[in-house]
């Protein structure tokens, strides 16, 4: 293959394009993590939730269960995300297209210049996040800069540091592909590392200044792969200093009007949704965001039809509380964005404050819901389900029922039993099956559903290692800061705040 020319174009077009006349389907984009297209899922006909939409895109990715909650649906463009409660209608005609991106995101991951809430003690070593993730998110941050996505300056800093991230990509690519710098540099151009703007900035330069940062790139490739890091070391690497390069990229702003101002420059403000920081709302484009909230500072959200002249049922007013009672209160031009407002805090208290909780059904992933009707944990691990029955007195029988932290469709009934030496656990299968029955080994026959399996484990014939299971009482999830006790079965309002009557 002949090296590229000047004119030769750096960015191929998406050999995945999907045709509008290609009727009756719905696609789900994955990044592409190699230099082939980005995978591509089709669903035909019918009905499909967004959640199980992000399962069968988690799968074809390898994201295990524990860190499905960070990911979700949203439009070609970004525009609009989708709540995991939404319903996705494929009719005859049309064509859907959608992107499966992380979006819950934390900055400083990978850093260490800062402290960050949710991070890992300095004396512990593992990951936060897993390989799969690293690299769906590395590929998505790639994605965004190179489509232009990403809002880059040309100062002489941001130059540098995009030809930086640039030496990087092309250090991951020379270790994918077993190949040493020169050979890679045969082939791949450091331009098509590059964001559109700079790339268009370099092509007008001179033939002699354009030579020159070649040679400078070229150096800089050859030290990095001299330094023998491995490719997710690069990845990781690569978002770091993305982050810094742009540090509002963690950060989503909503643009909103003023409950019971008429349209115009003067009705308009943003609100802006982070990890880091919570809820945040400026007047203006050019005003400085000031912060409302934490996450954890949020008692209530709310959604209602917006009071205005306009057109009918489009506009909703969605209400925000404080622990104070102090309310932001924000007029969205529509329910799809202003779902998309209310299902991003809503995914960030789970995930910082209390992971059993969701201020309205609108938005709650429909998988939550079942384990609150099923009394179910999430993804937890073992060691933590033996921790939540030794919190609760290791009472022979006593058991805890918990997502698979490996598999979307299994569970797994972890339960305590007393021996000689004294108290013990063990640990039953249950699947999913595809009908969507659940069935477990030394059980008969399917059942309709969690509760009823559970209920004839109740009733005996359960063995597991030559030991027979006798369940008592069942150790449900709690509200953050409640204590952990047996219980039998409770009502689902005891799990999450009661939704606002408007909202019914």
């Amino acid at each position: 293959m002949a090296p590229p020319s000047e004119e030769t174009p750096l960015i191929p077009q998406r050999s995945c394009s999907l045709s509008s006349s290609e009727a009756g389907a719905l696609h789900v984009l994955l990044p592409a993590r190699g230099p082939g297209p980005p995978q591509c899922l089709s669903f035909s006909f019918g009905d499909h939730l967004a959640e199980e939409l992000c399962v069968q895109a988690a799968k074809a990715s390898g994201i295990l269960p524990v860190y499905h909650s960070l990911f979700a649906l949203a439009t070609e463009d970004l525009s609009c995300w989708f709540p995991p409660s939404h319903i996705f209608s494929v009719e005859d005609t049309g064509t859907q297209v959608l992107l499966y991106r992380l979006r819950f995101y934390f900055p400083n991951w990978f850093g260490l210049e800062k402290c960050h809430r949710f991070g890992l003690r300095k004396d512990l070593a593992s990951a936060i996040l897993d390989l799969p993730v690293l690299e769906h998110l590395f590929a998505q941050h790639r994605s965004d800069l190179l489509s232009g996505h990403l809002p880059v300056g040309l100062s002489l800093k941001e130059q540098g540091e995009c030809l930086s991230l640039a030496v990087l990509d092309l250090a991951r690519m020379a270790r994918e592909q077993a190949q040493r710098p020169a050979e890679l540099l045969k082939t791949v151009s450091y331009k098509a590392c590059l964001p559109p703007s700079l790339r268009d900035m370099i092509q007008g330069l001179s033939f002699v200044t354009r030579r020159r940062i070649r040679r400078t790139v070229r150096r800089a490739l050859h030290r990095v792969a001299a330094c023998q890091a491995d490719r997710h070391s690069l990845m990781a690497k690569y978002i770091l200093d993305l982050e810094r390069l742009d540090p509002a990229g963690a950060a989503e702003t909503f643009r909103v009007g003023l409950p019971g101002v008429s349209g115009g420059q003067d009705g308009l403000r943003l609100l802006r949704v982070a990890g880091g920081s919570g809820v945040a709302w400026s007047p203006g484009e050019d005003q400085a965001f000031q912060p409302f909230c934490d996450f954890p500072e949020i008692v209530d959200i709310s959604i209602k039809q917006a009071p205005r002249v306009g057109p009918a049922g489009e506009h909703r007013l969605v209400t925000v509380t404080r622990t104070d009672n102090q309310i932001l209160e924000a007029e969205f031009p529509g329910l799809p964005e202003a779902l998309s407002f209310v299902a991003l805090v809503d995914g960030y208290f789970r995930l910082t404050t209390d992971s059993r909780h969701f201020f309205c059904k609108e938005v709650a992933p429909p998988r939550l819901l079942e384990e609150v009707a099923e009394q179910c944990h999430g993804p937890i691990t073992l060691d933590f389900a033996v921790h939540k029955l030794k919190a609760a007195g290791s009472r022979p029988g006593s058991y805890v029922l918990r997502r698979s932290p490996q598999d979307f469709d299994s569970f797994l009934l972890t339960v305590c039993v007393q021996t000689p030496l004294g108290p013990d656990y063990k640990g039953c299968l249950i699947r999913r099956d595809p009908p969507g029955t659940f069935s477990l080994v030394d059980l008969g026959r399917p059942h309709s559903s969690l509760r009823e399996l559970l209920a004839a484990c109740w009733e005996g014939g359960l063995h597991v290692d030559g030991v027979a299971l006798t369940l008592t009482s069942c150790c449900t999830p709690r509200p953050k800061g409640d204590a952990l006790s047996p219980s039998r079965p409770a009502c689902l309002g005891e799990f999450h705040s009661q939704t606002n009557p408007s909202m019914r």
